[in-house]
């Protein structure tokens, strides 16, 4: 038995987080083709295939930066909640998609293993009917990574809101 679990306390913490939303000015379609065209997408059987033939970190990073596209980011999951939402009788439009990049990734859990819970991050693709079309909304990496208290992730986690920041821009533009 690990004891060492029951002789830890629970830690609580209050932090800011901060929040941004992209009006897109498309159609929820529209905007999901966009932000869908402006990041890569994770191949799971490729990843699984490095993985099962322990292949070098080099040709790890050689391939994510293939895949990560013109803001070095990727989808590395996609769940359509309102698919299934809807159901009870309101379409609800919106999706939620974990976004990152395993390189970026693995520098962020080498300095602080507790970055597995923020890395990936989410990014939510919606439409509530507002005029100004379906939104992009995501929490900003560089809030969510203070929560740590490394200093040390402040210019990976800066980066990570320019790159997201770029990507829905570039998606509002299509």
């Amino acid at each position: 038995m690990n004891t060492s679990i029951k002789s830890q306390s629970a830690v609580r913490r209050s932090d800011t987080i901060q929040h941004t939303c992209v009006p897109t000015g498309l159609s929820y379609d529209a905007a999901i083709r966009a932000f869908e065209r402006e990041v890569g997408h994770l191949d799971p059987a490729m990843t699984q295939r490095l993985v099962e033939r322990k292949a070098p970190w080099s040709e790890i990073e050689r391939e994510i930066e293939k895949i990560g596209g013109s803001h070095d980011l990727m989808i590395i999951e996609r769940a359509d909640l309102g698919r299934v939402a809807s159901l009870s009788g309101r379409e609800k439009r919106c999706l939620l998609y974990l976004v990152g990049n395993p390189v970026i990734a693995n520098r962020i859990i080498s300095i602080d293993l507790r970055g597995c819970f923020y890395v990936p991050f989410r990014v939510a693709l919606y439409d509530d009917g507002n005029p100004e079309g379906a939104v992009i909304a995501y929490d900003r990496p560089s809030s969510f990574l203070a929560t740590l208290g490394r200093p040390e992730l402040t210019e990976i986690a800066a980066d990570l809101d320019r790159k997201i920041d770029a990507a829905a821009a570039g998606a509002r533009t299509r």
